[in-house]
């Protein structure tokens, strides 16, 4: 199996995760040491992308890409980051 995280805007890796492993060879550098499959749900068809250290940047469109053998699919997530200030 194959799954591919992308950044739509973009069309750069996010994440790669093929045959068991986790692949950060063409990962964007923003996301270096940030990502990680959730493997939890992998038998029941999760592929839940988590991201670290949540910045401004990281908001936007997010495509999950998946082979297996010959069976393809993709789903659209959008993420949405705000911030929060405290002022005392």
């Amino acid at each position: 199996m194959d799954v591919r995280w992308i950044r739509e805007k973009f069309s750069e890796t996010v994440h790669h995760y093929r045959n068991g492993q986790d692949l950060y060879g063409e990962q964007m550098g923003a996301y270096a040491g940030r990502t990680e499959l959730v493997r939890d749900g992998l038998s029941a068809g999760s592929l839940d992308l988590r991201i670290t250290g949540l910045r401004p940047s990281d908001d936007g469109q997010y495509v999950c890409i998946v082979k297996d053998g010959d069976a393809y699919d993709e789903a659209m997530v959008h993420l949405v980051v705000s911030v929060w200030v405290l002022v005392f």
